[in-house]
């Protein structure tokens, strides 16, 4: 059983993900719209960037727990999709491996996902990967990091009194694989789009992240978007932030 490991988030953290999340917005959005997380948001000013929020404050978690600056692989995230106009490859690079980085909200079920007591048919007792995602980023991605939130989303509880996020587990790309595309969950829920099923008992312990085998991906930066002024802009935005 992994064992969750909570992450204090900086204060910048959130007023910059929500930063990075209305530069991006002209350009591209998340895939999918979450209307369990987004009904809680409604009366929020960031209402629109719900779902790209929590991603960036997982990345943020993630590096902080690898030991990585998490501004660093921030900007590293600017500059490689030029300045925002496209979507990155992966949310960081540890040990050149590409790690994708999912927080998701359990609703009731959150305890039990945090606590290890989640059962294979219980709601929410599996981690999923869309197959869309699979298919269009696979290639890229070596890790999958799974996370949540303290507690789930409700009236008392927003994106912006998150003060920590739970690293819960990872699994490697190659052991993902295994698994099949499901429409169907074992707590017999129907999915929107079919995704891999991996049960949350699975997943490797966040402690062993940081003794991964070298994936072999030569991590390069986009330096020649260093003198962009678009993205020199976008960083200004940021450090006035930070």
């Amino acid at each position: 059983m992994s064992i969750p490991i909570s992450v204090a988030l900086p204060k910048w953290a959130f007023p910059v993900a929500v930063k990075i999340s209305e530069l991006r917005y002209p350009h591209f959005q998340n895939r999918f719209k979450n209307n369990k997380i987004r009904i809680f948001h409604n009366n929020e000013s960031y209402k629109d960037h719900v779902e790209s929020i929590m991603g960036y404050l997982g990345d943020i978690a993630c590096a902080i727990f690898l030991g990585i600056d998490p501004k660093k692989i921030l900007i590293d995230m600017i500059l490689s999709t030029d300045c925002l106009i496209h979507r990155d490859e992966c949310d960081l690079n540890f040990n050149n491996c590409n790690i994708d980085v999912k927080i998701e909200d359990y609703d009731g079920w959150q305890n039990k996902v945090l606590n290890g007591t989640i059962k294979y048919g219980d709601p929410y007792g599996c981690r999923l990967i869309n197959k869309g995602q699979w298919k269009e980023n696979g290639e890229n991605i070596d890790i999958y990091v799974f996370g949540a939130f303290d507690y789930p989303f409700s009236e008392n509880f927003k994106m912006n009194n998150a003060k920590n996020i739970n690293l819960i587990g990872f699994i490697e790309k190659k052991n993902a694989a295994k698994y099949p595309f499901s429409s169907k969950t074992p707590a017999n829920k129907i999915l929107p789009t079919p995704a891999k099923i991996i049960p949350n008992s699975d997943l490797e312990d966040m402690s062993h992240l940081k003794n991964v085998v070298d994936c072999g991906r030569n991590y390069y930066e986009k330096s020649s978007n260093r003198n962009n002024p678009a993205c020199i802009a976008i960083i200004k935005e940021l450090n006035k932030i930070w």
